[in-house]
């Protein structure tokens, strides 16, 4: 079985090893590969508006009769078109990786983002990595999901391409707890804060901490503003 080649392949990429299929690349797309339904984010700390976006992937990969597909971006986006304002992770590679399977995932794509990635255009994007070399059938999202160069691509444009491609799109509601929209900048802050409960409240499961350190906290998004959602790459 060969893969496709993409020009989008870092020069090397250290591998992901886990239970169940993780791709570190498109280039780990098998030329065969039939289609499937796929969901894509940062998916940072895995909370419950992750949960709600998997849930709903798997209920379209199941209709469809293919399998589901998670897209992650590593490094986070801004680690790569704006370093000053990158936030610190909630969780590693591997811990996004091992709790996609976890819910049921079946392939996990860890698409690195680099800068050629970072220009690529949001139609070109959904040509080249959702319709020619995913075959997607279905693709969801969170309502507030923006990616390609500069954050030009909304769930519109995805539909726009979905028609032209054939896929659907499923542009999920965010998920709120308490009256707050769950969200990975707003767990930062709690865990900033020392407010532990409140950060697995949002998560919807226990915190288990990482090495990785959260920064002090920053100022909230204003109520009703999208999280990240104006920046140059994908919404977490």
């Amino acid at each position: 079985m060969t893969a496709r080649s993409s020009p989008i392949r870092p020069e090397s990429m250290s591998p992901v090893r886990q239970r169940g299929t993780v791709w570190t690349g498109l280039h780990e797309v098998p030329s065969d590969w039939r289609g499937c339904a796929v969901t894509m984010g940062v998916f940072d700390g895995f909370h419950r508006g992750h949960a709600a976006l998997v849930r709903r992937v798997r209920e379209r990969a199941a209709r469809h009769g293919l399998p589901s597909v998670l897209l992650t971006f590593d490094p986070h986006p801004l680690a790569v078109t704006c370093p000053e304002r990158a936030p610190r992770r909630l969780a590693s590679l591997d811990e996004r990786v091992r709790s996609a399977h976890g819910l049921g995932i079946d392939v996990v794509l860890v698409l690195p983002f680099t800068p050629v990635l970072a220009g690529m255009a949001a139609a070109e994007f959904a040509d080249r990595v959702l319709g020619h070399t995913l075959g997607a059938r279905a693709v969801v999202v969170g309502e507030n999901f923006r990616f390609g160069r500069g954050g030009g691509g909304d769930t519109a444009l995805l539909g726009h391409a979905g028609r032209r491609l054939g896929f659907t799109v499923d542009a999920v509601p965010l998920v709120s707890h308490d009256g707050r929209t769950c969200s990975s900048t707003l767990i930062r802050s709690r865990l900033a804060a020392g407010d532990l409960k409140g950060a697995e409240e949002l998560l919807g499961r226990p915190w288990r901490a990482t090495v990785l350190e959260v920064p002090p906290a920053r100022p909230e998004p204003t109520a009703g503003k999208p999280v990240d959602s104006t920046s140059p790459g994908p919404a977490e």
